[in-house]
C-alpha cells in the first residue's frame, strides 16, 4: 500500500484537514497493529508510515494507546453494525441459542476487531491516562447499554435491568479467550499434533457456549 504524504502536515488548521490527519494517523496504525501487533508498533513507525515526524503525532493524540483506542473504537462500531440489525430481525421471538449464534459468529466475522480488542486489558491496566481511562470506560458503559436494550428486544422476557451487568463479563471474556483459542503459528502447528489434539480450542464453540450461560442466567 503507497504511503501517504502530507508536505504540510503540521499545519493543518481547519476541522477538515485536522480531521483528514487524524484518519491517516489512524488508518496507518491500524494496517500497523494489525500486521505486527500493538507491541512492537512504535509511534515513529506510525509517524513513518503516514510520511510526518513523530512530533506531528502528538498534534493529534496524545500517545500510542490513544490511537489503539480510537482505532478499536472504530472496530467495535463495525462489530455493532454487523450484528444490530441481524437482532432486530428477531425482535420479540429470539432464543438464546439463535442469539447466542448471531453475537458468536459476529465476532467470528470481525477478525480484526477481535484481535485487536484482546490486548485491550493491559493497556487500560498500564499505559492510559486517568482522562482516557474515564473517556474509554464511558464509551464503554455507553456500549454495553446499546447491547443489552438490542438483547433485551429480540429475547421474549429478557429485562435490560437483568442483562445490562451481565454484558460486562461477555465483553471481558472475550479478550481473554480469543488469543488462547488463535495461538501463535509456532504453538498451533504443535497443537496440531495428534497427542495434543485435545488441547485445542474452537473460539467460536466456546464463545457460543458461554453467551448460552450469560444469556439464560440473565432469564433465571
Amino acid at each position: 500500500m503507497p504511503r501517504k504524504k502530507f508536505p504540510s502536515f503540521q499545519r493543518a488548521r481547519q476541522p477538515d484537514q485536522i480531521k483528514q490527519r487524524q484518519e491517516a494517523i489512524l488508518h496507518a496504525a491500524l494496517v500497523l497493529f494489525q500486521k505486527n501487533g500493538l507491541e512492537n508498533v512504535s509511534l515513529n513507525d506510525i509517524a513513518k508510515k503516514v510520511g510526518t515526524a513523530k512530533s506531528n503525532i502528538y498534534r493529534y493524540f496524545d500517545s500510542r494507546e490513544h490511537i489503539y483506542l480510537q482505532v478499536l473504537q472504530r472496530l467495535a462500531s463495525k462489530w455493532e453494525a454487523r450484528l444490530y440489525p441481524l437482532l432486530d430481525k428477531l425482535k420479540g421471538k429470539g432464543t438464546v441459542e439463535k442469539v447466542a449464534a448471531i453475537l458468536a459468529d459476529a465476532y467470528i466475522e470481525s477478525e480484526e476487531y477481535g484481535e485487536l480488542v484482546s490486548v485491550v486489558n493491559p493497556v487500560l491496566e498500564k499505559k492510559l491516562t486517568p482522562t482516557l481511562v474515564v473517556d474509554f470506560r464511558s464509551v464503554f458503559l455507553e456500549r454495553r447499554k446499546r447491547l443489552a436494550r438490542v438483547l433485551a428486544s429480540a429475547i421474549p422476557d429478557m429485562k435490560f435491568e437483568r442483562i445490562l451487568p451481565l454484558t460486562l463479563h461477555l465483553f471481558v471474556h472475550v479478550p481473554g479467550l480469543w488469543p488462547f483459542c488463535h495461538p501463535t503459528l509456532a504453538s498451533k502447528q504443535m497443537l496440531e499434533q495428534p497427542q495434543f489434539a485435545h488441547l485445542n480450542l474452537d473460539f467460536q464453540v466456546e464463545i457460543r457456549a458461554f453467551l448460552q450461560m450469560l444469556l439464560q442466567a440473565a432469564l433465571e
